[in-house]
């Protein structure tokens, strides 16, 4: 009997499965774990004068979660533990009190998206151990009220990305057990109502991140081991998509933003893995090309302050796990490179306030799913003041109708501050000069919509979007 590529594709996943787990199941009658809420905190070590880490634990060990934040809390939801079993126990961290607790959500799956706006976190889809059932469950955490609420997505499926701007969460690909799916499901928080639409090709295994009013979905596989460099960018202010290539084809790659710049870096190729990273700039329109220290796939990234962070990652047949951290300072432009604690791939990550987190995933070959967790808080070290797009200045209200204050942080001296519509258009200018707190802008006769402002103080560029009524 000749078996499909895609059927000898599905079961050389189901045997690798088993051989990591069956191995080990004595481990799951000698331990117990007991599912408790951490709130303790411990620093381990003081990397670079710029950062310091620390750990925490999850309420279980596992890997193949989803992560996402929003506002001062960041949710690790999802994954899957010791063997078959799928938790729907998720942790929350509030960066103001530094506590964690657990929500829980509508059904334990792995393989899931995680994607945050306007104060919801939202995780969609997602399967159980084997792809042999995927779901449509879509689960909202409101990071305002504590409230999760559950709803469905127009198509089950797993192995999707996600990423949110202004007021909308967006959900792409992914693939149903047999096939590589295009199908986009668009949630818009302002009225709770879904739409869908469509990718330029059917994939999975693709990445998802978001700058200004731009989502980029990138990156992705089908299941004859194509590989694609589709990019798929989402305009959520006039609700038009247009395309892009990444300058190598390539799947399970991670994908963050700083400012007006999404990064997307490593992830699996043809022939192995990939430490390229593409940059894109969502105001020029334009995209560069820079590189990881280190070649790996299913690595993690994400964004504190002015910080970028690719972290662990493996190679691309899950043998070897990495402990690898590359960081790139947008202020200076300046890649350092640190390193985890303990090695892990098919981790999640986010990034909240000055904190960088990643939690989760496994250690490769044999290991089995952690729980712990690495917090990496970024330090002002005296030499370089650390703002960030919402340090800098603040908008008073946002959204507006007639006025809006701009706040000015005390360490911006002069800068020139701009207005911009969603399409690229300045429609205010002003210098600020040295004892300037605050600026006044009418905004009575500026269209309803979103506008972006930013702030050059003649090195950084601070932007923050604004939402006219």
């Amino acid at each position: 009997m000749i078996l499909s590529l895609r059927t000898q594709n599905r079961m050389r996943l189901i045997i690798t499965r088993q051989e990591l787990y069956s191995q080990k199941l004595f481990i799951k009658m000698k331990r117990k774990i007991t599912l408790i809420l951490i709130a303790i905190v411990t620093t381990i070590s003081i990397q670079t004068s710029q950062g310091q880490w620390s750990t925490a634990t999850l309420s279980s060990g596992r890997d193949f979660m989803a992560a996402a934040s929003f506002g001062t809390k960041a949710v690790f939801a999802g994954g899957i533990g010791i063997t078959t079993i799928l938790t729907s126990t998720s942790d929350v961290y509030n960066a103001t009190t530094g506590g964690w607790s657990t929500v829980t959500i509508s059904k334990g799956r792995t393989s899931l998206a995680a994607g945050a706006a306007n104060n919801r976190i939202i995780f969609a889809g997602g399967a159980d151990d084997w792809i042999l059932s995927v779901f449509d469950n879509v689960d909202i955490y409101n990071t305002t009220t504590g409230a999760l609420n559950s709803t469905t997505m127009s198509v089950a499926r797993a192995k999707l990305a996600g990423a949110g701007a202004g007021t909308k969460i967006v959900f792409a690909g992914g693939e149903d057990g047999n096939t590589a799916l295009n199908t986009v499901d668009i949630y818009e928080s302002g009225t709770n109502t879904w739409t869908t639409a469509q990718l330029s090709a059917p994939r999975f295994n693709l990445c998802g991140a978001s700058a200004g009013n731009k989502i980029v979905f990138a990156g992705g596989t089908d299941f004859n081991s194509n590989f694609y460099s589709n990019v798929d960018i989402y305009d959520v202010t006039t609700g038009v998509w247009t395309a892009a290539q990444l300058s190598e084809a390539r799947a399970n790659c991670a994908a963050t933003s700083q400012g007006d710049k999404i990064y997307i870096g490593g992830g699996s190729t043809a022939t192995g893995e990939s430490k390229v990273i593409d940059i894109y700039d969502v105001i020029t329109n334009t995209w560069t090309v820079d590189s990881l220290s280190q070649a790996r796939a299913y690595l993690c990234a994400g964004t504190a302050l002015n910080r970028v962070f690719f972290a662990g990652g493996g190679d691309a047949n899950l043998s070897s796990a990495y402990k690898t951290v590359d960081i790139f300072n947008t202020t200076t432009n300046a890649w350092t490179v640190d390193s985890l604690s303990a090695a892990r791939t098919l981790a999640s990550a986010t990034g909240v306030g000055n904190k960088f987190i990643i939690g989760g995933g496994f250690a490769g070959g044999f290991g089995f799913p952690l729980n712990s967790v690495e917090i990496y808080t970024v330090v002002n070290t005296g030499i370089e003041q650390v703002l960030d797009n919402q340090s800098a200045f603040q908008l008073m209200p946002n959204p507006a109708t007639d006025k809006v204050e701009i706040n000015l942080n005390s360490n911006i001296k002069t800068a020139t501050l701009d207005v911009f519509n969603s399409i690229g258009e300045k429609v205010y200018t002003k210098n600020v000069e040295v004892g300037l707190t605050s600026v006044s802008v009418s905004i009575n006769n500026f269209p309803a919509g979103i506008y972006f402002v930013k702030l050059y103080d003649g090195e950084n560029v601070f932007t923050q979007k604004l939402i006219k009524e």
